[in-house]
C-alpha cells in the first residue's frame, strides 16, 4: 500500500459544464468497448450539431460499486455551448488526484478513490456528487500505457 503515499490529492473547485452525454449500465467486461462505442456516438452528435468541445472525455459514475445490473455511467463530453440535448454538470469543490499509466492495473484506480475519501474524512469534507474521471489522454490512441493520464474527481463539501 505504499502507492497510497504517492498520491497526491489537491483541492479544486471546478466550474459548471456543459455536457453531450449518453447514460449507460455497463459491465466491467465491456466497459472498452463501450467507452469507443459510446464516445464515438457523442463526438458524431457533437460535429452534427457544430459544438465546441472545450475539455476531455470524462465518465460520470451515478453508484458507488458494481450491481448485479453493472456500473450506472454516464459517459461524457464537455461543450461551450448549452443547446437542446446537453445538460449542465456542476461539480464545485473536488478532491482530484491523477492517474499516470493503464487500466489494467485497477488496484491503483481504487487506490486513488480510498486516498480521496481518507483524505476528506481526515480534513473534514463529506462526499458532494458524482465521482468522475476525465481522460486527459485517450487510451484508444496509445498503445503504451504508461502514457495514459486520469484525471479522478471526487466532489466535496465541509461538514
Amino acid at each position: 500500500m505504499s502507492y497510497l503515499n504517492k498520491i497526491d490529492i489537491q483541492l479544486v473547485e471546478i466550474p459548471v459544464m456543459h455536457l453531450v452525454s449518453v447514460r449507460k449500465m455497463v459491465w466491467k467486461f465491456e466497459m472498452a468497448e463501450q467507452y469507443t462505442c459510446y464516445f464515438n456516438s457523442i463526438l458524431r452528435k457533437i460535429q452534427h450539431d457544430k459544438l465546441i468541445v472545450n475539455a476531455p472525455p470524462m465518465m460520470l459514475h451515478h453508484n458507488d460499486e458494481f450491481t448485479d445490473l453493472g456500473l450506472d455511467i454516464e459517459f461524457a463530453v464537455p461543450v461551450e455551448q448549452f443547446v437542446t440535448g446537453t445538460r449542465d454538470f456542476c461539480p464545485g469543490l473536488c478532491l482530484k488526484t491523477t492517474l499516470c499509466g493503464g487500466y489494467s492495473n485497477l488496484p491503483s484506480i481504487y487506490a486513488n478513490y480510498a486516498k480521496q475519501y481518507e483524505w476528506a474524512e481526515q480534513n473534514g469534507y463529506e462526499n458532494n456528487g458524482l465521482i468522475y474521471e476525465v481522460y486527459i489522454t485517450d487510451f484508444t490512441e496509445t498503445s503504451n500505457e504508461n502514457e495514459i493520464v486520469t484525471e479522478i474527481y471526487y466532489p466535496v463539501k465541509k461538514k
